[in-house]
């Protein structure tokens, strides 16, 4: 197999940690990542398009394509999460009009090819709802042998949901979706899914205390005002919500987590067992079915993230925003 740096190819629905987890891509990845997809779920796929492909331009990385993709979900009764990331999906954040043109090309297209390109060198990446990757795999169900690693920020596995007490966002808004993706990957010669959940994600959190020491370290780096304002603006309106919440002030570093995982998957510890996703449940649609023993006797499909070096996450993030600055 090469030795080359793998790919990299991140399907979004940009709202703010999102936006975060395109701007740790694009100063961790640098050209290893060669695309980006969008899809509905924080917001709309036309907001979700424009705000990924503003954070990429305020990245200086506006030649990566993004292509959009699926504008509901297979199971359409879900709602968006503009209450979590704004009516824009980027805080009180306001970012200039992207210059470059989003994609022709649809989503599913695109990461079909991107895996095919150089079949086992792409990591794939999906930080939304599991539409355009259910899609995919229907066109092209070779996918998960194309692909050298797919991590999912999805699912709740040993915690309470964020959106029912037992669903995490982006399997409720698409189960049947998430239900596909779960069952297509993990078998004979297959990427299994690695899935970072709510478990995971919400031991990795910033504060303002961290932005203010971010900005110290950027100096006078090109970018830094950009940047700085856009990561202060943004995480505000998260900040906000998590005070009226919980009394403290801080954002989750869902996405970024993800993303970082994909690149260096030695930051979680995962543990293998077979998942499925509830789709009919009255109670729990969207709670993400974890079989620890064995019971059901099928094949482990996916690599569930248990623990996470979490203070190794947040100084590889703010190294990569200040990298970003410079």
């Amino acid at each position: 197999m090469s030795h080359e740096p793998d790919r990299l190819f991140v399907d979004v629905d940009t709202g703010i940690d999102d936006a975060y987890a395109l701007l740790y891509a694009c100063a961790e990845a640098g050209p290893r990542l060669v695309g980006v997809s969008t899809v509905v779920g924080n917001v709309s796929l036309a907001a979700a398009t424009r705000n990924t492909r503003a954070v990429l331009a305020l990245a200086g990385r506006g030649d990566v394509t993004v292509a959009p993709g699926a504008a509901v979900p297979l199971a359409p009764e879900a709602v968006d999460a503009r209450a979590v990331h704004g009516d824009t999906g980027l805080g009180h954040a306001s970012l200039p009009e992207p210059q470059e043109p989003a994609s022709t090309v649809h989503a599913v297209d695109a990461i079909v090819a991107a895996a095919r390109a150089e079949p086992g060198r792409l990591a794939l990446v999906a930080t939304g709802p599991l539409t355009n990757i259910a899609l995919a795999v229907m066109r092209d169900p070779d996918l998960p042998r194309h692909v050298k690693r797919f991590v999912i920020m999805g699912g709740a596995y040993a915690a309470h949901g964020n959106v029912t007490p037992s669903a995490e966002f982006n399997i409720w808004h698409d189960p049947e979706a998430a239900r596909i993706v779960f069952r297509a990957f993990g078998g004979p010669g297959a990427a299994p899914v690695v899935a970072i959940g709510l478990d995971v994600t919400r031991k990795v959190t910033i504060d303002g205390a961290d932005l203010a020491a971010l900005a110290a370290r950027c100096g006078g780096g090109p970018r830094a005002p950009a940047l700085l304002r856009f990561l202060e603006d943004s995480a505000r309106h998260y900040f906000e919500r998590m005070e009226r919440q919980s009394g403290r002030r801080f954002l989750v570093m869902h996405d970024p987590l993800a993303v970082a995982v994909a690149l260096d998957p030695g930051l979680v510890e995962t543990r293998r067992a077979a998942v499925d996703v509830e789709t009919a449940g009255r109670l729990t649609t969207g709670a993400t079915v974890v079989d620890w023993d064995g019971r059901w006797g099928r094949l482990a499909n996916t690599e569930v993230a248990v623990a996470v070096d979490a203070e190794r996450v947040r100084a590889k993030f703010f190294a990569a925003m200040e990298r970003l600055a410079g």
